[in-house]
């Protein structure tokens, strides 16, 4: 198949990347941190004909996008606005978001409604792809929770509850999305089973005061479960397998 990928570069994308040429597809991939003419808010799309365009490039993270309204609009709505406009009759395939379940509660998660609104008055066969909090042992971001976690250098846990889903999963579920021609709207992709923050490093202070998060998040999981999907991993055994005594002695200050 070929295939359009957007962020190939990213967290999920170069995974993907990874997971799809072995596959065997024809991959072009569109990156600006790969190369900085490939911002989608200016560049020249390719005029190739794809079968399927995959997008993942965009901006994330609820709290950054408090601090800057205007450049997630910009990024996660104007950019696929172009992108929904340059390939009207290729079937996408689009990260969107858990945060778009509450579009109010900051600009970030409003971006991801507002992009699968677009996704809808373009195209009839775009399937949003509502990730929700993914993770892996290898995930490049360091502010992110399990990288905090396993560093020693988380300062507090929240009592939200979270749908965590490992990265392998997430990429299962894209190629069974691939294959699931049939399937159009919003899907969500989680494992169904919410964990408390506070219940993984029960130590640490709590904050409460955490001003546009959600409480609670947990993947609708039917649509994915009718296509014969099923995580593989658990947080619990993620950690488990990760050292989490280790991880804990380091917050009580005990020598590993």
């Amino acid at each position: 198949m070929k295939i359009l990928l957007t962020g190939y570069y990213g967290f999920i994308g170069s995974a993907l990347w990874n997971r799809l040429l072995k596959a065997g597809h024809n991959l072009t991939g569109l990156d600006i941190a790969a190369n900085g003419l490939d911002d989608l808010l200016y560049c020249d799309f390719p005029t190739d004909d794809f079968d399927l365009v995959i997008h993942l490039a965009g901006k994330s993270g609820v709290r950054e996008s408090l601090q800057d309204p205007a450049g997630y609009w910009q990024n996660n709505v104007e950019a696929s606005r172009r992108l929904f406009e340059r390939y009207p009759n290729t079937r996408i395939l689009y990260a969107s978001s858990s945060s778009a379940y509450e579009p109010d509660l900051n600009p970030y998660a409003a971006s991801k409604f507002i992009m699968e609104e677009l996704a809808e008055r373009y195209g009839t066969d775009h399937v949003g792809m509502r990730f929700h909090t993914v993770y892996s042992d290898s995930c490049p971001r360091e502010n992110m929770f399990f990288n905090k976690l396993r560093n020693g250098t988380l300062e507090y846990v929240t009592n939200h509850y979270r749908d965590f889903i490992h990265l392998e999963d997430v990429l299962d579920a894209i190629e069974i999305l691939i294959k699931a021609t049939h399937v159009n709207g919003v899907v969500d992709i989680g494992t169904g089973n919410p964990v408390r923050i506070q219940d993984l490093v029960p130590d640490l202070p709590v904050r409460l005061n955490t001003p546009g998060e959600r409480e609670w998040t947990c993947a609708n999981t039917e649509k994915m479960k009718a296509l014969g999907f099923k995580p593989k991993y658990t947080v619990e055994k993620f950690l488990t397998n990760n050292n989490l005594d280790n991880i804990i002695n380091l917050f009580n200050g005990e020598t590993i």
